[in-house]
């Protein structure tokens, strides 16, 4: 014999359940008579009686009392089946797909502290440009740069980011115009859409011609960006979250008085059930906190 249609098998196991076709009707969103059509081909299908009808509920006959168990134990492992596909199957390793300027401008630095906290939790960090492929199993969270806006995954923000305006120490005097400086300097440009309106913001603010800029380098690579920055090649707008560990220990410095807010901002990024994953909220939690530790730390460091 063939199997019948799963769906008189589900409407089957709620009438059952609950003794009432019109119960389950509720309980299934549907009409009673929905119900007892499913129950009706069910029965055609079988070529045996399942319920005896009465005027207020339904009772199992013997065939529906021998049915039934099968029927429970059956949609009991589709449900086994289905939550094992959202279960993480290797919970003491995080695995992060993250943009390399992130990964060497602030995310290495801090990874000892992650560890302290949760020693229980193995970091495996993927430096790439590329979005992850979450389907081929390797990749458990992303982070990334941007919108948010990423097709069939979630996304949660973290954290926002501004550009500043920084330079090897000597090569700026903060208690001078900075409009005369600018103008004497080699510019090194970040090729990406928050450092253009940066520096377009900056020039309409010192009244300067974005072609009158003196640009020495255009380099499509925010790491680069920074290094070329602290070899002392210009002056560059740069994130600020990418270079609080260089303020901090005296290797570049800020020009007071000029901040630009990105549009783009930091998120966590993934499939949504990876994200009920302990150490995914683990590593969620962490972050945040560690975010708002730099952004206090840096407060004190500028004034």
């Amino acid at each position: 014999m063939t199997l019948p249609p799963l769906k008189s098998l589900w409407y089957f196991k709620h009438a059952a359940e609950l003794g009432s076709f019109k119960l389950a009707a509720e309980q299934l969103f549907v009409s009673q008579a929905a119900v007892s059509q499913q129950i009706r081909l069910l029965e055609a299908h079988l070529g045996c009686r399942l319920f005896k009808r009465q005027t207020r509920f339904v009772e199992l006959t013997r065939q529906g009392e021998q049915l039934l168990p099968a029927i429970l134990q059956g949609f009991s492992h589709f449900q086994s089946g289905i939550n094992s596909l959202s279960q993480d199957t290797n919970p003491h390793s995080l695995n992060l797909s993250v943009l390399p300027s992130f990964a060497s401008g602030w995310l290495l630095q801090h990874i000892n502290d992650f560890q302290r906290h949760h020693p229980g939790i193995h970091l495996r960090i993927d430096p790439s440009d590329q979005h992850a492929n979450f389907a081929s199993g390797q990749v458990d969270l992303g982070i990334r740069f941007g919108l948010g806006q990423y097709p069939e995954l979630h996304s949660e923000l973290v954290a926002n980011d501004s550009l500043l305006l920084a330079y090897k120490p000597g090569l700026l005097t903060p208690q001078l115009p900075l409009r005369a400086q600018l103008l004497q300097q080699q510019l090194i440009m970040d090729v990406c859409p928050d450092a253009e309106r940066g520096w377009q913001t900056l020039a309409a603010e010192l009244n300067i011609s974005t072609t009158a800029m003196p640009v020495f380098l255009e380099i499509d690579n925010t790491a680069l960006v920074i290094q070329a920055t602290l070899a002392g090649q210009g002056i560059a707008l740069v994130r600020r979250r990418l270079i609080e560990s260089h303020i901090k220990f005296g290797q570049l410095e800020v020009y007071p008085n000029f901040e630009y807010n990105c549009h783009y901002k930091y998120y966590l990024v993934g499939p949504k059930e990876h994200f009920n994953w302990p150490k995914v909220i683990a590593f969620q939690a962490w972050l945040l906190s560690r975010f708002q530790q730099d952004d206090d730390a840096l407060k004190q460091c500028l004034k």
